[in-house]
C-alpha cells in the first residue's frame, strides 16, 4: 500500500506541476467562489485551512476572504514530525513566516485554538476519492490532527478534477473527509 500510495503522488503531482497558470487561475476561481457559497463556510465560525503552496488549489484568497467575513482563521503550525501540528489563529498574512517545510506558518504559538472548537477544516492532499479517502504528503500530520477535532466538524477537501480518483488504498490511522469541492461538478461537490 505505501508503494501505491507513493505511486499516486508521483502521479499526482506531475499534473499539478504541469498545470498551466492561466488554466491553474481559472480553476482555483471556480473552487473559491464555491467554498465560499457553502454551507459549511457560511455556518462556521472557526475554520482551519492550510496554506497553499508549490502548485496546491490556492488559499491565499479564501484566508483573506474569511478574515473580511470575521471568520476565526486558524493555520497549521508544526511542533516537530512527532508532535504534529497545532492550529493557531491569524489575523493576516503579516503574521505567517516560511516555516521548516517551505511552508507559511505563523511565528508562535501564542494564539492556538482549541481543536474542539474548529467547525470547518479545509484539507490539504495528493489524491481523493468520491468515498471520503484521501492521500496526503505522507508525515501524517492531518491524520493525526483530525483525530483531535469534534466529531461534528465537516472535513472539506478542495482539489483539481484530476485529483479525484475512483478508489484510494486507505490504511487503518487514514482520517476521511466528508466532501470535496473541486472545479467540475461531482457527486461530492
Amino acid at each position: 500500500m505505501v508503494q501505491e500510495k507513493k505511486r499516486i503522488r508521483e502521479l499526482i503531482n506531475r499534473k499539478r506541476i504541469s498545470l498551466k497558470p492561466e488554466a491553474k487561475k481559472v480553476f482555483d476561481e471556480i473552487i473559491f467562489k464555491k467554498i465560499i457559497e457553502s454551507a459549511e463556510y457560511k455556518n462556521s465560525r472557526t475554520i482551519l485551512v492550510y496554506v497553499s503552496y508549490n502548485g496546491e488549489v490556492d488559499t491565499h484568497k479564501f484566508i483573506q476572504h474569511a478574515l473580511k467575513d470575521n471568520k476565526i482563521v486558524c493555520v497549521p503550525k508544526i511542533v516537530s514530525k512527532k508532535e504534529g501540528m497545532k492550529a493557531i489563529e491569524i489575523s493576516d498574512f503579516e503574521d505567517l513566516k516560511i516555516g521548516s517545510y517551505g511552508i507559511l506558518e505563523p511565528t508562535s504559538f501564542n494564539k492556538k485554538i482549541d481543536e474542539e472548537s474548529i467547525n470547518l477544516v479545509i484539507v490539504p492532499g495528493v489524491a481523493f476519492d468520491l468515498k471520503g479517502g484521501r492521500i496526503g504528503y505522507g508525515g501524517a500530520f492531518y491524520d493525526r490532527f483530525l483525530k483531535n477535532i469534534s466529531k461534528d466538524t465537516f472535513k472539506v477537501a478542495i482539489a483539481y478534477d484530476f485529483q479525484i480518483l475512483k478508489n484510494i488504498p486507505m490504511e487503518v490511522h487514514d482520517e476521511k473527509i466528508h466532501r470535496i469541492i473541486t472545479n467540475v461538478n461531482t457527486d461530492n461537490n
